[in-house]
């Protein structure tokens, strides 16, 4: 468990130097690589992890005999891995200059909700609120259900269908 918790610190702490980074612009990453840029890219390969594995987490952990020990912590370093793509993309928007500054819309409730899950989850797993346990939970699978939708409205907006 020990080791665990310090690579989970060591992948947050890695996700703010290159977020800090890339909204500092200390490397480029607003290339385009096909019909979007780079950042794009990472933010749909990380957002799309987050909501096809999450879902299976909820299903998997109730309705099959996986093993719950390795599925937690596919489910907990997998999400701190996409979470690192999708804060590439949000710290290369944020780091715009002013003028050109993004619309801090469904991106903004997306990311905040997104931080707040880690937040919940790091506690949960790694039993810094051990007395509120079960109304963490609760939070974190509101929270959860709360960023899916939101994720959805944004890229559906995004790419023009809304």
């Amino acid at each position: 468990m020990r080791s665990q918790f310090r690579l989970a610190i060591g992948l947050l702490a890695i996700t703010v130097f290159v977020a800090v980074g890339t909204y500092l612009r200390l490397w480029d990453l607003h290339f385009s690589v096909g019909p979007f840029f780079l950042h794009h890219w990472l933010s749909i390969i990380g957002g799309t992890y987050l909501l096809i594995f999450v879902a299976m987490f909820g299903y998997m952990k109730r309705y099959t005999a996986v093993n719950r020990g390795k599925l937690l912590k596919v489910h907990v370093f997998g999400n701190l891995l996409a979470v690192a793509l999708v804060s590439v993309h949000f710290a290369q928007q944020m780091g715009r200059p002013a003028e050109f500054g993004p619309d801090l819309g469904t991106g903004l409730a997306a990311y905040l909700l997104l931080m707040a899950i880690v937040a919940s989850g790091f506690m949960m797993r790694f039993g810094l609120l051990t007395q509120q346990r079960e109304s963490q939970r609760l939070v974190h699978v509101g929270l959860s259900l709360s960023l899916f939708i939101v994720v959805a409205i944004h890229a559906l907006r995004n790419f023009g269908i809304l």
